[in-house]
């Protein structure tokens, strides 16, 4: 697959991106979808302004009406595409990955990803059967600014938010700053934006929010402004990692907990995808507040084609990825969204984020994804499942073992000679003996 991957393309600059590349994924990207208008956006890396101009040109010379949005996150472009009707949508972006990587996502006209499964495998072949791009300059279109209404669209989930919360984000120098610090102002609280600047070295910290480095300005600052809570951004703004008044990171299935507290409360019944890794506190969780709670693989094109499926209200990921139904036709992968949510939740509650979190992450015992480098993946898996017949198995993403007093799930990497194992337990002993357990078995 090189470049090309399960769900978009990314690589380092210089080794397979270029501007060549983008040039053809633009003409690649009109040929397959064959639809007439596309917008078109890029985050702060160092050469996106330019894989940005080189896709545009792909996209001109295919004789489609481009619109372009410049610099923007992953979440304003997706909700421009849908709000006003292009048929397709190109954002270039790596986004969590460190400073040397690049990429580009690919929007169809539902708004759903063009993954390798739903035909970025036919784009690879187009491009990989295309002759050299002629030399040209830069392309530029007419660049447009909807931000106000999207910001719009955000600030009206909390018409009557009345507090006196107290909060920090954290752009972590990508293409969202600008963004939050405006919603910030529209907003009835006290925020505080760091980081914000765009900046494709990202000299504070790295964009991936899950690295504990990523977020130790966010708590020392929320310490320091006494914020309620705080939260940090990947590169192109889409995933969110959220610490509470303490400082403390919140695991994004507890954070979950939360918002379908509050989204079900106006909507009982209705459905909340959530992955297959997330802790068991979640879906009991979502059955507890009358919701019903539905299962998935991992992964983005997974869960938003499961949340459209079913009509879901809601769907989370463990890696910090949330969606939102907005509407009947529309659905959003917004962390603007769920930090409104999130506010409306503290202030009706009027409880602190840590009192709001304790009880739930206490319920189980949980090991933390622990990263296994192991060339035979398929025979490591072979063995757990044989090693736990006795337990309740499936092969829905990896292997999945259920008992009544732990489960665990563990599954190879599309990338990388890695498998990933997630345990939960009723004890913390339990834990510590079948994790060591499963490690065991997986390094024979």
């Amino acid at each position: 697959m090189g470049v090309f991957k399960t769900y978009d393309i990314r690589g380092i600059y210089g080794e397979g991106i270029n501007k060549e590349l983008a040039y053809k994924v633009g003409r690649a990207f009109a040929q397959f979808l064959g639809k007439e208008s596309y917008l078109v956006g890029h985050d702060a890396r160092l050469f996106s302004r330019e894989l940005y101009e080189a896709a545009i040109g792909g996209l001109l010379a295919e004789g489609k009406k481009v619109t372009g949005l410049g610099l923007v996150s992953t979440p304003y472009l997706h909700y421009s595409q849908i709000m006003k009707g292009f048929d397709g949508a190109l954002m270039v972006t790596a986004s969590h990955n460190p400073p040397p990587y690049h990429g580009f996502k690919l929007y169809d006209p539902s708004g759903g990803s063009v993954s390798y499964a739903r035909g970025l495998d036919k784009i690879e072949a187009m491009v990989m059967a295309m002759e050299e791009p002629p030399p040209k300059g830069i392309e530029t279109v007419i660049e447009q600014d909807w931000l106000e209404e999207y910001l719009d669209f955000i600030a009206a989930l909390a018409p009557g938010l009345d507090s006196k919360l107290k909060v920090v984000v954290d752009p972590a120098n990508g293409s969202s700053g600008r963004i939050f610090r405006k919603l910030l102002e529209r907003l009835n609280v006290e925020g505080v934006v760091i980081n914000e600047e765009a900046d494709g070295n990202f000299p504070n910290h790295d964009p991936n929010p899950l690295k504990l480095e990523s977020r130790v300005q966010l708590s020392e600052k929320v310490l320091e402004f006494g914020a309620d809570l705080g939260i940090v951004l990947d590169g192109d703004g889409d995933r969110i990692i959220c610490v509470d008044e303490k400082g403390r990171a919140i695991e994004n299935y507890f954070l979950s907990c939360l918002i379908a507290e509050e989204l079900l409360g106006n909507a009982p019944g209705s459905a909340i995808v959530y992955d297959l890794i997330s802790s068991r506190v979640l879906p009991e969780r979502i059955t507890e507040l009358k919701g019903e709670a539905l299962l998935s693989k991992v992964g983005y094109t997974y869960l938003y084609d499961k949340m459209v499926e079913s009509g879901a209200l809601f769907g989370t990921e463990t890696s910090g990825h949330v969606y939102f139904k907005v509407s009947d036709t529309y659905y959003t992968e917004s962390a603007a969204y769920a930090l409104v949510v999130l506010l409306k939740l503290l202030d009706r509650r009027n409880k602190k984020l840590s009192e709001l979190v304790k009880p739930l992450a206490e319920r189980y015992f949980q090991s933390g994804e622990i990263n296994i480098e192991i060339e035979d993946k398929e025979g490591a898996m072979q063995r757990i499942e044989e090693n736990f017949a006795g337990g309740r198995i499936s092969r829905l993403d990896g292997v999945s073992v259920e008992y009544d007093d732990f489960w665990f799930n563990i599954r190879p990497s599309n990338t990388e000679p890695l498998l990933r194992l997630r345990l939960e337990a009723r004890s913390k002993e339990v834990r510590e003996q079948r994790t060591e357990e499963v490690l065991a078995l997986v390094n024979q």
